[in-house]
């Protein structure tokens, strides 16, 4: 009986044993699979009698590479199996044969016209042919020509073409600048090709016009033979010079002597004898008067809107621009305005905004016209008075002037606050533009009007009654500190009068400025009250008429916290204007500036350029001397 079991058993394991080797062998052939080691072969049909490929012989999973056959008129496109493109990579398992694709090329043959042989070009239908570069001295291509016709490089077609290169021989336009010192690049091009004369720029100097055989040349087009034209130059001081010409509705100039307030005039604005980057040529803009009480002198300031909002001297782009005339009120430094504004620019960083100024000559219709400043105009815009003003809300941007002049319909154009001799202009939201920019009613706008004199008048209440405090709520009071001393640094005769601008931000406070209109200050002969360095006088009373001190400054000047306020603001700027004056009045200055400032004088004044000269330094070094009593002055007070 164990005999028996014992072989049973071992018959068992044996079986178990072979079952296992069946199935791993099983599995192993199925995870390796038997290496095809016979080789297969790939045939080429290229469709095109005489032209063969070899064919690839090769064990199945070897790489392999695509043959690439040439063919001439064509482009090999790649090969097929069944219709469908083959992708190369290893050897197939099995014998293949691929069938070639060709592309049909046309041939651009270039006819050059020169020595120089351009290949020629082979491209598929819809392809776009490349232009080429050619070059022949003294000549310029007019156009490649395909059967007379100008070919435009456009799509290949379905056909061989030639293109004929067609040339016109250059002709250039010499510029004669009689002098070695500066020089103008000729003008090269082809006969009748539209030309525009070179913008010239040389210091000192300006282009009046180029003359050919002595006769001014006009600029249209290319002449049919080189020419040289001789420069005709008009002597500039060292100042930027502003060509402004006056023309109607058909071109003819208009004199300067019937420009008005209330309408304009167009013109065009060349600005040179600056840097380059600053140059303005012949840019079109409207012209007209500006001015209250110096409308009535003989040298008159100017507003420039130009079609579109251009940058002067870098500052922010704008249509809108001044030109100041620098000498009212017999101003012979033509100096206060310029150091006010660019004082209040550098030093008194209390005021956020006031316009630069920069001294310019300014020609009228080719005519010389004096020395101006050149001034931002006073509006809400971007890099100005930059703050939000709204049409139809109340709590917005509001820019207002206290202004002796105030006219037109009150409540609309201007409001009056008790108290207060004057009205206040209102400037935005403009009142002239609420129903067509604005679209809102009379009423509506009157509301944002009644808004703003009630913020005013609340202000003025808390000045009057000396409330510092409230004042100070309704107020931003560094810069009414800050105008206030700038102010009365140069006892400004408008302070308590006109161009006195005090702007509201929306949801904001009441902050004093732009600072505007200097020329009647620092003991001109326009004389309001007392006009030596010493005193206290646009916060003062009793001057003589009264008031043009400011009745606001008088009141607030009585104020404790105000005034403890302006002496120790006085302290941080009284060193910082010293070093401005003595930056912007020094000898160098006056040897840079005395011609210009001159031959203003010689037109205005029938001075000799000689004595012109001298009185202006004369002038402007007593400017600077009062100035600077002035500041000893206002030390000690404060």
């Amino acid at each position: 009986m164990r005999s028996r079991f014992s072989k049973n058993l071992l018959t068992f394991l044996l079986i178990t044993v072979c079952l296992c080797a069946l199935f791993i062998a099983v599995g192993c052939n199925e995870k390796n699979p038997p290496i095809d080691k016979t080789e297969h072969t790939i045939t080429f049909d290229t469709g095109v009698d005489g032209l063969t490929v070899p064919p690839i012989v090769s064990k199945a999973g070897e790489p392999i590479t695509e043959p690439k056959p040439q063919r001439e008129g064509y482009r090999f496109g790649g090969w097929t199996l069944d219709g469908k493109p083959y992708a190369f990579g290893t050897m197939p398992d099995k014998d293949l044969t691929l069938v070639a694709t060709w592309i049909k090329l046309y041939s651009v043959t270039f006819i050059t016209g020169t020595d120089d042989v351009i290949p020629t070009a082979w491209y598929a239908p819809g392809e776009t042919v490349q232009k080429p570069q050619l070059i022949r001295e003294g000549h310029t291509l007019v156009a490649w020509m395909l059967d007379g016709k100008p070919y435009n490089f456009g799509t290949m077609p379905n056909e061989n073409i030639t293109l004929t290169a067609v040339w016109d021989a250059l002709v250039t336009i010499v510029f004669d600048t009689g002098t070695a010192d500066f020089t103008v690049e000729p003008i090269v091009g082809v006969a009748g090709a539209e030309i525009s004369a070179p913008v010239v720029n040389r210091r000192g100097y300006y282009l009046e016009y180029w003359m050919l055989n002595g006769i001014r040349y006009e600029f249209s087009v290319m002449p049919e033979e080189s020419i040289t034209l001789v420069a005709k130059w008009r002597e500039l001081t060292n100042l930027p010079a502003m060509f402004i010409d006056l023309a109607d509705k058909n071109n003819n100039p208009v004199p300067i002597s019937s420009v008005t307030r209330e309408t304009a005039v167009s013109s065009t604005i060349t600005l040179t004898n600056t840097d380059d980057k600053y140059l303005l040529d012949s840019l079109k803009a409207e012209f007209k008067g500006r001015g209250h009480g110096s409308w009535n002198e003989a040298k008159k300031s100017y507003k420039i809107k130009f079609d579109k909002k251009q940058s002067l001297f870098g500052r922010e782009k704008n249509k809108h621009w001044v030109i100041i005339a620098c000498a009212n009120f017999d101003d012979v430094t033509m100096s206060r305005n310029y150091l006010a504004y660019n004082m209040a620019n550098e030093v008194f960083d209390g005021i956020e905004y006031a316009t630069p100024a920069y001294w310019i000559e300014v020609y009228v219709n080719g005519e010389y016209h004096g020395v101006y400043l050149l001034c931002e105009h006073v509006r809400v815009s971007e890099g100005r008075l930059d703050i939000e003003s709204k049409y139809g809300v109340e709590d917005t941007g509001y820019l207002v002037e206290y202004d002796a002049y105030a006219t037109g319909e009150e409540g609309v154009d201007y409001f009056r606050v008790d108290g207060v001799k004057y009205g206040f202009t209102v400037h935005s939201p403009d009142p002239e533009d609420y129903a067509t920019d604005g679209n809102i009613t009379k009423a509506e706008y009157m509301k944002q009007v009644a808004y703003i004199k009630d913020y005013v008048s609340r202000v003025y209440k808390a000045a009057y009654s000396r409330d510092y405090t409230t004042f100070s709520e309704l107020v931003d009071t560094d810069s009414f500190v800050d105008m206030y001393i700038l102010h009365e640094l140069f006892k400004n005769v408008d302070t308590g009068y006109s161009s006195f601008y005090l702007y509201k931000k929306p949801g904001g406070k009441l902050y004093a400025g732009p600072v505007w209109d200097f020329d009647g200050t620092t003991n001109t002969a326009y004389d309001r009250g007392d006009r030596s360095p010493s005193g206290i006088y646009v916060g003062a009373e009793g001057q003589d008429p009264y008031p043009y001190a400011s009745e606001l400054y008088i009141e607030l000047y009585k104020t404790s916290g105000f005034r403890n306020a302006v002496r120790a603001r006085w302290k941080v700027l009284s060193p910082n204007i010293r070093a401005f004056l003595d930056e912007r009045l020094n000898d160098n200055v006056y040897e840079e500036n005395k011609v210009a400032m001159g031959k203003n004088f010689v037109k205005w004044k029938n001075k000799s350029q000689a004595t012109a000269e001298t009185d202006w330094v004369n002038d402007v070094k007593t400017l600077k001397q009062w100035l600077m009593y002035r500041i000893t002055w206002l030390d000690s007070t404060w």
